[in-house]
């Protein structure tokens, strides 16, 4: 588990340097970011606030680490080659059902202007 911090409170990040010294890597390096504020990034973030936050403050260092793991798992998880396979079986599947829709549907049509040519002789 990599970490970038990206706090406004300066309390608050000096907080998590101390908690969090052996997972601290630079930006660039990192799996995810913890911050106190909304960013726009390229990366995961892992929000700590007081509404709508991934852990609340005040907090425990174990309280930290039992949810940056979690969160972690959850990251980690969701890349992972077996539910990559999932996903594109998924789509495969959708890809298909779409196909056998559409060539349904069209050979009804052509069996209906084949009808409507035949009747009409």
């Amino acid at each position: 588990m990599k970490i970038a911090l990206a706090c406004k409170s300066i309390l608050l990040e000096k907080s998590l340097e101390i908690f969090l010294q052996e997972y601290l890597t630079p930006y660039k390096k990192c799996d995810f970011v913890i911050t106190d504020k909304h960013l726009e990034i390229d990366k995961p973030f892992f929000y700590v606030g007081t509404v709508d936050s991934d852990l609340n403050i005040p907090f425990s260092k174990s309280s930290l680490i039992l949810s940056l793991e979690k969160f972690y798992n959850s990251l980690t998880e969701a890349n992972s080659p077996q539910n990559l396979e999932v996903v594109k079986k998924v789509d495969i599947d959708e890809l298909e059902g779409k196909i056998t829709d559409l060539t349904d549907n069209f050979r009804k049509e052509l069996i209906n202007i084949i009808r409507e040519y035949h009747e009409e002789e």
